[in-house]
């Protein structure tokens, strides 16, 4: 198969932002849903759609902070999913969610996007908005994706600091997939090695892409790509080692 084009994976957002294929309507009470039809089957959705109100027993919570809470957990047939809650701070958000779009729903478009275009990141479930005042008011989201196994690549440079033949073999990964963003002007917006997790057979996925661009005008992707750039590099100051064979993996 082809690798995609910028045009393809214009086409393919446009798509999804009219709620056709890959993408159907879901039934969550009063939310706006979706789900991803080439990712999740329908039962499994309907499940998700059943604790996209709020969290329950058997949740693992990750984060708890103002804005959002963050977990894990196993559906009944022992698919391990991550779930995101998202809440507004304040009524400015609230507004200018509702009608630029939320952080939320970048973040399913990103999981999407990447998907299409080869770059690994956990496969995106659904999602659920609670809009009011005819979408100008959004008052929370949900998601859920699929659990990336594995540990953070900052702490797997940290048990392999000088194990240089597999920090080339990281490098090399790290390289394909910066290059492969590149290609399609994305930015990931937040690229801590926290938001790289590594499995156990060292593939990686990338996460929380809350702050990712995609097709972003040459101009400005050019200063993205810095932050993503400054950003990544500041992760390894205490593995030099590290430091110096990541220092030219992003384009």
């Amino acid at each position: 198969m082809n690798r995609p084009t910028r045009e393809d994976l214009g086409t393919f957002l446009k798509s999804v932002r009219a709620g056709l294929d890959p993408v159907a309507d879901l039934d969550c009470g009063r939310a706006d849903a979706s789900f991803a039809t080439n990712f999740c089957p329908p039962e499994r959705a309907a499940e998700l759609a059943g604790i996209a109100n709020r969290p329950l027993p058997g949740f693992t919570l990750y984060k708890f902070g103002s804005r959002s809470i963050v977990g894990s957990y196993l559906l009944s047939d022992g698919f391990p999913v991550a779930l995101k809650y998202y809440y507004p701070s304040g009524p400015h958000k609230h507004l200018s969610y509702g009608i630029k779009g939320s952080r939320c729903h970048q973040s399913w478009l990103a999981a999407l996007a990447l998907n299409y275009v080869g770059i690994p990141t956990p496969e995106p479930l659904i999602i659920a908005e609670w809009q009011l005042l005819r979408g100008l008011w959004l008052s929370k989201s949900f998601l859920a994706t699929r659990q990336a196994p594995g540990i953070s690549l900052y702490q797997w440079v940290a048990r392999h600091a000088e194990n240089r033949q597999r920090l080339d073999r990281m490098a090399d990964q790290l390289r394909a997939s910066f290059s492969r963003m590149a290609e399609y002007h994305i930015s990931h917006g937040d690229l801590k090695a926290n938001n790289i997790i590594v499995a156990e057979d060292d593939s990686i996925s990338f996460i929380d892409l809350d702050a990712v661009s995609i097709l972003t005008p040459p101009g400005k992707w050019k200063s993205l790509q810095q932050r993503d750039t400054r950003i990544f590099s500041g992760n390894w100051d205490r593995h030099p080692t590290a430091a110096t064979i990541f220092a030219t993996v992003l384009p």
